[in-house]
């Protein structure tokens, strides 16, 4: 769990304005104003006054790495300096009840920490409010914060945020077995501001996608009119010699589309080197077998480009079989 240090925190530890100055360009970062967070355990001598807090049981240091990971990190740090400033009946809920409950989206959709109480409804830089009535059965009390259940959560994603944010948790909750799909329909009541795109988001969702990428591919064929795209299609050559499986393959159209992260290199057990051959290798098979292959990295993901290339190689392959 991240540390979060108040300033009454650091006055009664008695730590001196320069070790402060010290730690705020090293290991301490400032997340709100009267709120600091622990970034590493630092071994330098401006870090002797805290130094015990960070070396505390369970405390765990934020993992920046220079991507759109670091979104999803960020936004964690400022839900974890709001742990302990709740009101009685706030509960977090929405993306930032998604993270408490261990889930992985591709994007936040916002920055903001995002909390329901019978209240009002605001917006601050760093927070959103929603003025909504949470059932007692709907909110989970044993995850360290008050929270909303992971049906709630998923549901109010569905309802208020978008597709790319939606559709990725769901798959990922439904692919763990966490939720089953029936368990959102509750939520999900007529009249109810967002419920077309609810229900198109849990009409798009589905436990085959083996990442979360997958599915915020799904998610970008729709957007881009891109209809036929089968999921975890097992695919062969025309002898009946297995060739692989596919992440997307064209129901009628000889066309393949492949979503590669880190984990597809990095995670082979003979390591990325032996994983990018045999990746290699079956492109070409599959190109052989008469397929046309499309290679999408992350980045590729939010490239309109692609998306339209797609198209036109499902459209191409149609119109002249």
């Amino acid at each position: 769990m991240f540390r979060i240090v108040t300033r009454n925190d650091l006055a009664e530890l008695d730590m001196p304005r320069t070790d402060l100055t010290a730690a705020l360009n090293c290991c301490l970062r400032r997340v709100r104003r009267g709120y600091y967070i622990l970034m590493s355990d630092c071994s330098l001598s401006h870090f002797d006054s805290i130094r015990r807090l960070a070396q505390e049981p369970g405390t765990t240091f934020p993992k920046l790495r220079g991507d759109i990971r670091d979104e999803v990190e960020k936004l964690r740090i400022r839900i974890a300096s709001r742990r302990e400033s709740v009101l009685p009946g706030d509960v977090f809920s929405h993306v930032s009840a998604a993270l408490i409950h261990g889930l992985d989206p591709v994007v936040t959709g916002t920055k903001r920490v995002e909390i329901s109480r019978s209240a009002y409804s605001r917006k601050y830089p760093d927070l959103s409010l929603y003025d909504r009535d949470i059932a007692c059965e709907d909110i989970a009390r044993d995850l360290g914060y008050p929270v909303t259940s992971l049906p709630r959560t998923l549901a109010d994603i569905a309802l208020d945020h978008p597709l790319e944010v939606s559709v990725p948790l769901i798959s990922e909750a439904l692919r763990k077995s966490l939720i089953v799909r029936e368990s959102l329909e509750p939520f999900f009541v007529v009249g109810t501001r967002g419920l077309k795109r609810a229900r198109l988001a849990l009409k798009l969702s589905d436990n085959v996608y083996e990442s979360s990428a997958e599915a915020f591919c799904a998610v970008k064929f729709h957007r881009h009119g891109i209809t036929g795209m089968r999921p975890q299609v097992t695919t062969s050559s025309s002898t009946g010699k297995f060739i692989g499986r596919n992440d997307f393959r064209h129901d009628s159209a000889p066309v393949i589309v492949e979503v590669h992260g880190i984990g597809k290199y990095y995670m082979h057990p003979s390591g990325p080197d032996d994983a990018a051959r045999e990746n290699h290798q079956r492109n070409m098979n599959l190109v052989n077998a008469g397929f046309r292959v499309f290679n999408l990295t992350f980045g590729d993901l939010f490239r309109p480009q692609i998306f339209a290339q797609i198209k036109w190689a499902i459209t191409s392959a149609l119109e002249n079989p």
